[in-house]
């Protein structure tokens, strides 16, 4: 792979000339390199694989754009088993590869064979800087090289601006985050809508999932001497009421409780200060790790969590976890100055709650022994040091287009035309911020997790070709099947990685018919698509 980072070498001769005559010499920028192609995908997420080769199987030239260095985002990148939802709904190029049940690093094999057998480039390490249209259409994209840090985390500036320009004849948003979607003008929010704007009855803001009697203030019992750390200055909205919120992100970590991992080592910050709000819930003896509310078919399923397991590391809905719910709020529509923070934050929270478990008096003995032990397992994620490469962006922003997938869809309620792939997948909610609530802490939201909304169906729902394609007054060239549109309470279902999968291969399809007839992605021939898909064995109808 090329790196653009570097002078050109009549840059690097004219700079040495200059410097060996005594004179300081400014090299003037030369035109940044271009690339074209039929059909660019924007992430290599699992969805943007999926995408690329579908494309590339239809003869199109494909360039992929990756901010990281690695492919798959979450499926390569922590999640140990995949969620399917109902297998009878998951079709395709997925459901082949899915069902190796494959680690993390497997999967990353798998998708570099498919990019090379199809002969498939990826722009490594590059993230999207500008967008240039020519009228309704993309035209070029500029992109910005900006490698990630040692652990995996992403660079909050650039190391070289506008360094690579991309054209292609169709673009594929399929990042987590719709970066590209975003800055093409296209419509799209993020948060949580009211219960009014799609009568959707699980929308807005929720219950707290759990209240923790413990005191949320620095000084117990005076709300002015402000609140502890991992707690936000947040009073939430009216129950039913939007918000901008967002659910927690995690890492998955993989941990090895023998030792002989990676050593997950304290911040040269560390401040036991900034866990006092557990120092204070261990000393009062509450499980701070009790908290899951599950309503499955009407049940409330309550479940216990652990900090440390061997395995996949536990991110339940608890106090004590490796989420700060509510510390993520900035990400969805931030920069990436403000996401690599985020991303940072994370990161430097789990290696310092680790040394607070491990050294404070006030941890029990069983738990402290667990942290003790507990390291990165290696053969996984050694080139960061056992970090996973992608934190778990559970939903950031959602395109607003002619269809949007609600609540009413879950609910086998509707039955959409110029379906490209069907979701099955419960309410997965989590909660939203850590706030003090009449002198306690409490987790608000996410009480909704694995609720199958229609048993009869079995949760399967279709999702049409409509709702990954923008409004054709605001982009014609572009499919965005990631940040799709969705309301939110869709998105806590559909957002499941075999589900992008689908949407993915079934936009790489569309593409290459878009590009290939050169026309508007809008007007792609549905009868021709779905010949397409069914060829890919794409499952299209919900089961009988």
């Amino acid at each position: 792979m090329q790196n653009f980072s570097a002078i050109s070498r009549r840059q690097f001769v004219a700079l040495g000339a200059g410097l060996a005559a005594g004179v300081t010499i400014t090299a003037a920028k030369e035109p940044s390199p271009l690339k074209t192609a039929d059909v660019c995908v924007y992430g290599a997420t699992a969805s943007g694989i999926m995408a690329a080769v579908a494309a590339s199987r239809e003869g199109c030239a494909v360039i992929v754009v990756e901010p990281s260095r690695w492919l798959g985002g979450m499926t390569g990148g922590g999640i140990s088993r995949i969620d399917w939802g109902r297998e009878e709904a998951v079709g395709g190029t997925a459901r082949t590869i899915l069902e190796h049940r494959y680690d993390n690093a497997q999967y990353r094999d798998a998708f570099q064979a498919l990019v090379g057998e199809h002969g498939i480039e990826v722009v490594f390490e590059h993230r999207l800087n500008s967008v240039r249209r020519d009228g309704s259409r993309i035209a070029q994209i500029t992109l910005d090289y900006a490698p990630p840090d040692g652990l995996g985390c992403p660079s909050p500036q650039p190391k070289e601006r506008e360094s690579v320009v991309v054209e292609a004849a169709v673009f594929i948003d399929c990042s987590y985050e719709g970066d590209l979607m975003a800055k093409s003008g296209v419509e799209y929010t993020y948060g949580r809508e009211s219960v009014e704007q799609y009568g959707e009855s699980l929308s807005g803001v929720r219950p707290n999932l759990w209240v923790y009697d413990i005191d949320p203030y620095v000084r117990p019992g005076e709300p002015a001497s402000g609140l502890l750390p991992c707690i936000q200055d947040r009073e939430m909205p009216p129950l039913g009421a939007a918000d901008k919120l967002s659910m927690g992100y995690c890492f998955r970590y993989k941990l090895d409780l023998s030792g002989t991992g990676f050593p997950i080592e304290p911040t040269g910050t560390y401040d036991p200060s900034q866990f006092e709000v557990y120092r204070r819930g261990l000393a009062q003896g509450i499980d701070l790790q009790r908290s899951r509310k599950m309503p499955r078919l009407g049940e409330i399923v309550e479940g216990n969590g652990h900090v440390y397991k061997e395995g996949q590391g536990n991110t339940f809905r608890a106090l004590l976890t490796t989420t700060v719910f509510g510390s993520n709020a900035e990400y969805p529509d931030g920069n990436w100055e403000t996401r690599a923070r985020i991303w940072k934050f994370h990161q430097d929270f789990f290696r310092d709650l680790t040394h607070f478990l491990r050294t404070d008096s006030v941890v029990p003995e069983t738990l402290k022994e667990l942290a003790l032990r507990a390291s990165f397992q290696r053969g996984i994620f050694d080139d960061t040091q056992g970090w996973p490469h992608q934190l778990y962006v559970r939903e950031a922003r959602r395109m607003v287009s002619d269809y949007v997938i609600t609540q009413t869809d879950l609910e086998g309620k509707t039955d959409p035309e110029r379906s490209i792939g069907l979701a099955s997948y419960g309410v997965d909610d989590w909660p939203y911020a850590t706030i003090a609530v009449d002198g306690k802490v409490a987790l608000s939201g996410g009480e909704f997790s694995i609720l199958y909304l229609d048993e009869k169906l079995r949760g399967i729902y279709k999702i049409p070709y409509d709702a990954i394609t923008p409004r054709r007054s605001q982009c014609e060239n572009l499919l965005v099947p990631v940040c799709c549109s969705a309301s939110h309470i869709a998105m806590t279902s559909l957002r499941m990685e075999p589900v992008w999968m689908i949407l993915g291969e079934s936009a790489g399809a569309a593409a290459a018919i878009a590009a290939r007839e050169s026309m508007s992605v809008q007007d792609v021939a549905y009868s021709k698509l779905r010949e397409k898909l069914l060829a890919l064995g794409q499952r299209l109808e919900r089961p009988a």
